[in-house]
């Protein structure tokens, strides 16, 4: 029995100790998702595909939060992804790992 809780402790904790965040690290004991709250500013929810975790990210943006489109998750504007609108230049990793939208 101590073996098996061992190994669930190890997963548990290998699934938690992952970032999410493609920039930074996400906000301590900050709960994001269904019924949580929402993520102060320059901070955006990641949430994952089936709903494991959701963590509030820091922004890429020094001023203004990146541009979100209405379903919440971020306008990537890298190769490949779509054009800022007026206002907004693009911010973008020098790996091409993140771009975003940020407010001129």
């Amino acid at each position: 029995m101590n073996a098996t809780i061992v190994l669930l402790l190890c997963c548990v904790y290998a699934v938690y100790s992952i970032n999410p965040c493609s920039y930074g690290a996400p906000l301590a004991n900050h709960f994001c998702g269904r019924g949580g709250s929402a993520c102060p500013s320059h901070h955006y929810c990641e949430i994952a595909p089936d709903d494991t975790y959701a963590v509030c990210c820091p922004t890429h943006c020094t001023t203004g939060s990146h541009l979100l489109h209405s379903d919440g998750t971020v306008v990537f504007c890298g190769l490949g992804g779509v054009n800022c609108p007026n206002y907004y230049t693009c911010n973008v990793a020098p790996n091409d790992a993140w771009a975003v939208c940020c407010p001129n």
